[in-house]
């Protein structure tokens, strides 16, 4: 298997895979708008035998900081492995991949809406605990599964933010 960049020749397979590991279309229209949109920060793939078999995408977010100020970073999402070839370490090692080459590049955090137990090990913690929330999520519903990763030094002394994916995300 081999991780590398995603390629305008991945698209089809992406968007196979993205429809097979997800049961709806969403994730793969996402996928696609925040192509359109020029908002594709990151995007690897897995390849093994020539398929693409996982993928994972990073897009800029904002988090906009009750004393007026913005912070930008960036957003893990979507991340997916063909049904087939899950449980077989694809996806951690897109995401590992991924987060270090954004690392290597200065970003200064990364956030995921995703199950807390599985992005744990990949250093993530509740947004909460850096007064952060999404601002997709006004009651808190998803707070717990909201959360952060200082990638380039400490958390932010922002105070309270409001964080803000892409505005491709509005219209999926």
């Amino acid at each position: 298997m081999q991780i590398r960049a995603f390629s305008p020749d991945d698209e089809t397979g992406v968007d196979t895979l993205l429809k097979a590991a997800f049961p709806g279309p969403g994730e793969a229209r996402l996928v696609t708008a925040l192509r359109a949109a020029d908002a594709d920060t990151l995007e690897l793939v897995a390849e093994d035998h020539g398929q693409v078999v996982g993928c994972v995408m990073f897009s800029p977010v904002t988090a906009r900081c009750d004393d007026g100020s913005e912070r930008h970073g960036v957003g893990l999402g979507p991340v997916a492995v063909i049904p087939e070839h899950q449980a077989r370490g694809i996806g951690v090692a897109l995401i590992e991949a991924g987060i270090s080459y954004l690392t290597t590049l200065g970003v200064p955090w990364c956030v995921v809406l995703g199950e807390p137990d599985y992005y744990q090990r990949f250093g993530f913690t509740a947004a909460a605990s850096w007064n952060w929330s999404w601002a997709g999520d006004p009651d808190g519903q998803f707070a717990a599964a909201f959360q952060v990763r200082a990638l380039n030094g400490p958390p932010p002394r922002s105070g309270v933010a409001s964080l803000h994916y892409h505005p491709a995300f509005l219209g999926v």
